[in-house]
């Protein structure tokens, strides 16, 4: 909680218009240069890829017996 209070000036809840969900302040840019970090590496900021649906089955039907191989 002690770091929740550095990022807001002191206070454990910013109740403020547009500041509630960002903090301020050293902690709080480190955090969010991990993050940006984390979003390269991990290329959540790349668009999806097309989706292969081919690769899809319809799901057996009540009753339909299951292959077993």
């Amino acid at each position: 909680m002690a770091l929740v209070r550095s990022m807001r000036g002191g206070k454990d809840y910013d109740s403020a218009w547009n500041t509630r969900m960002k903090g301020t302040g050293p902690y709080a840019e480190v955090m969010a240069r991990r993050f940006h970090m984390a979003v390269k590496r991990l290329r959540f900021n790349q668009p999806a890829a097309a989706l292969a649906i081919h690769k899809f089955k319809r799901p057996a039907r009540l009753g339909d017996q299951l292959a077993l191989f």
